[in-house]
């Protein structure tokens, strides 16, 4: 059982910056860009982590990989971009 300490929050971390910096690379210039991306998967690491930890499942920095690639790609699909819609007056 994983117990919660700082290695284990700057493995969460060190995942999600990873994952985050991935997914930037496999955006390339569409979804929210780096800084977005890297906050995002830190994020997402984060609280799945922390959150497999508190229920006690087994390989939470598993779960935590998985979660954030999961958080980022709905934060990628879903998000807003003003400059590509389609301006009803033309």
């Amino acid at each position: 059982m994983e117990e919660l300490n700082g290695a284990t929050i700057y493995w969460l971390i060190s995942i999600g910056l990873m994952i985050g910096y991935i997914m930037d690379l496999v955006m390339i210039k569409r979804g929210i860009g780096m800084i977005g991306n890297v906050i995002g998967g830190v994020i997402g690491s984060l609280i799945i982590g922390l959150s497999v930890i508190a229920i006690g499942l087994f390989a939470p920095l598993v779960y935590a990989a998985i979660g954030s690639i999961a958080f980022l790609f709905l934060v990628n699909v879903f998000s807003f971009h003003p400059e590509n819609r389609i301006d009803a007056k033309a």
